[in-house]
């Protein structure tokens, strides 16, 4: 056998030798985790988040075809009375999402950049989800509105500010709800603007006249204080005049005994 085989048959054996020893350490390997599977390492995946349902009465009616929907305009697949009968159940959806926008827009306001609103927006309701559309030139009036509303004026507080926007927001709404063919029964400015630690104006009135009552209860005490002061001044009056007319009349009272002469003791 030639010099050249010798070699190629040890490379061989060699080669053998070590796949058996790797194969007898993988069997090792196994047989302990077999016999000890508390010291396995488990395999953990993260849980992905559930997504929540949508919601079935819109179902496959969300985002921009549901606004131009609600508009009037002509969905395929969808029958016009369809779109009708679920118009009231829309109006909660709009009123999440345009409530939503302004509290964006005052929280914005304590030194995030301004930014324009996103016309998507993920509402909730009590069916699961539904993905709300709305046009971003609203949208981008109600969010400067309402920065405008929890920065500059809550700075520098001016009636003047406060009714103008005010009178914007509800100009704005009363717009959306027109085109989409509900009434809006309550403005949103009697409830988005209320900042922080503000008293409601019956909290205001409450403690005005609370207030009021501690100063009249006051100036009753005092009033009452003033009367009892003087009426025991009248009273000690009455009695010191009681005293000087008893001892009158106790003076006046003593029987007069005229003195006897001493001829008239002896006859």
């Amino acid at each position: 056998m030639s010099n050249f085989m010798m070699n190629v048959v040890a490379w061989v054996l060699l080669l053998l030798v070590i796949l058996t020893l790797y194969l007898i350490d993988k069997v090792n390997q196994l047989a302990k985790l077999y016999e000890n599977p508390a010291h396995a390492q488990p395999v953990t995946e993260t849980p992905a988040e559930p997504t929540p349902p949508s919601d079935i009465l819109f179902s496959g009616l969300e985002g921009k075809k549901l606004w131009d929907a609600m508009n009037g305009k002509q969905v395929e697949g969808f029958d016009p009375n369809l779109i009708e009968a679920l118009r009231p159940h829309y109006e909660p959806i709009l009123r999440a999402h345009i409530t939503a926008t302004f509290q964006d827009g005052v929280d914005d306001a304590a030194g995030i950049e301004n930014r324009v609103p996103n016309s998507e927006r993920q509402i909730s309701t009590a069916r699961g989800h539904i993905q709300s559309w709305l046009p971003p030139q609203h949208l981008g009036s109600i969010y400067r509105n309402a920065r405008e509303y929890g920065g500059d004026y809550a700075k520098n507080p001016d009636p003047d500010v406060l009714s103008r926007l005010k009178q914007t927001i509800d100009s704005v709404v009363d717009m959306m709800y027109q085109r989409v063919n509900i009434p809006n029964d309550t403005p949103y400015s009697q409830f988005l603007f209320k900042r922080p630690g503000q008293p409601d104006e019956a909290d205001a009135s409450g403690d005005a006249v609370l207030a009021l009552t501690d100063q009249t209860g006051q100036a009753e005490v005092l009033e009452g204080g003033n009367a009892l002061n003087q009426g025991l001044e009248h009273v000690q009056a009455y009695e010191d005049q009681q005293r000087q007319d008893l001892a009158t009349d106790t003076v006046t009272d003593v029987p007069f005994n005229p003195p006897v002469a001493a001829d008239a003791k002896t006859a």
